[in-house]
């Protein structure tokens, strides 16, 4: 019986595995893809692979590959443009012999707009490059309320249709988006071109700590004047009641954590710099 019982497990595992295998392999399909010639002369051929813009087929084609075939040298050179591409929120896929002139073709693979993270809803930002000047682009995204941020992802240099980049990403934006944190899996390196993608991790709005309830409290930062401003949160114990927690000055930060718990008299607010150093989240504990 027992052995019945081990096979029958081993079978369904087997099954469970070829499954997401299968739903995996899905994921990845084809691009329609056709090929034009950008020059030609006695020396060699310099082409361009085009692809269907897989979220929108009436957006403007993708470039995927650029080519130079020069037959007097039986030379052929491929240069592919894979990896991420924030406007198509996926990424492109070479299946095949990239170094071959004609032994691979493009794919395409979406990002998942929601994913589960060790037991956390992780949420994709929608995010986009924008041309600052010449060869100077900045990215920016949206929280996961739509609205946009100023705030710069990363920055970079390039020429357009070209796959050389000078990339500076900046690693600690991460750590400003209020109520959670975004999340890049592989932090991209200087030449890269693209970024992501990029997910939003929301911190727990309760949570029992040490025996004691917490909830997150909604805190918000209020400009004073062009030097000064303040941060405040709201329903702090109980609903309507704001306190301000700190005080900035010419970019110098003061807590005033200490002095609004002196006056809380069911409870205390507490910085959770473990969830995040930078930026950390505020709660409120109730005794």
């Amino acid at each position: 019986m027992a052995y019945r019982l081990n096979k029958l497990i081993n079978i369904v595992m087997i099954m469970a595995s070829c499954s997401a295998a299968s739903v995996l392999a899905q994921d990845i399909t084809p691009m329609s893809c056709y090929w034009q010639i950008d020059n030609q002369n006695e020396v060699g051929t310099w082409e361009s692979q085009l692809c269907t813009n897989p979220l929108d087929g009436n957006a403007s084609d993708v470039l995927v590959t650029n080519k130079i075939n020069i037959p007097s040298q039986n030379t052929c050179i491929v240069t592919w443009h894979d990896g991420y591409r924030t406007e198509l929120k996926g990424t492109v896929k070479v299946v095949g012999d990239r170094s071959s002139c004609y032994g691979g073709y493009a794919a395409f693979q979406s990002s998942p707009s929601e994913r589960l993270v060790d037991g956390v809803i992780e949420r994709r930002l929608d995010c986009r490059w924008t041309n600052t000047d010449n060869e100077a682009h900045k990215l920016t995204c949206d929280d996961v309320q739509g609205r946009t941020l100023n705030t710069l992802i990363a920055t970079k240099l390039q020429i357009a249709g070209s796959n050389s980049c000078m990339m500076n990403f900046n690693e600690h934006a991460l750590a400003l988006f209020e109520d959670g944190v975004a999340i890049v899996d592989k932090k991209p390196s200087p030449n890269a071109c693209d970024v992501g993608p990029v997910y939003f991790r929301g911190y727990p709005k309760h949570r029992i700590v040490d025996g004691f309830q917490e909830t997150l409290l909604q805190c918000s930062w209020r400009k004073v004047n062009d030097n000064m401003r303040l941060k405040y949160c709201s329903d702090v114990g109980e609903l309507g009641k704001e306190v301000t927690v700190v005080f900035e000055s010419n970019g110098q930060p003061l807590s005033l954590i200490d002095a609004v718990n002196r006056q809380l008299l069911n409870g205390e607010i507490r910085e959770d710099k473990t969830l995040n150093a930078i930026n950390p989240p505020i709660y409120y504990r109730a005794y």
